[in-house]
């Protein structure tokens, strides 16, 4: 298909996968910090760039789940 590559990233995979994003990633972050921790730019940083690596990949593709997590 022809058309702008989208991509989608997120906390919560039970909420999100319904809508059936052509690319995504799943962390287990907070709500409200889907790319991370505040003041915490190197996993910002990961998170982003897992995320839009998937735009040079033909989609649909399956969910990507991240290994990032809330601090306890």
């Amino acid at each position: 298909m022809d058309g702008v590559a989208t991509t989608l990233t997120s906390w919560s995979m039970g909420f999100t996968r319904p809508t059936m994003p052509p690319r995504a990633t799943y962390t287990r972050l907070a709500r409200g910090a889907t790319l991370g921790q505040p003041h915490d730019a190197a996993q910002q940083k990961r998170v982003l760039e897992a995320t839009l690596t998937l735009l040079a990949q033909d989609a649909p593709l399956k969910p990507v789940k991240l290994n990032e997590m809330k601090p306890k």
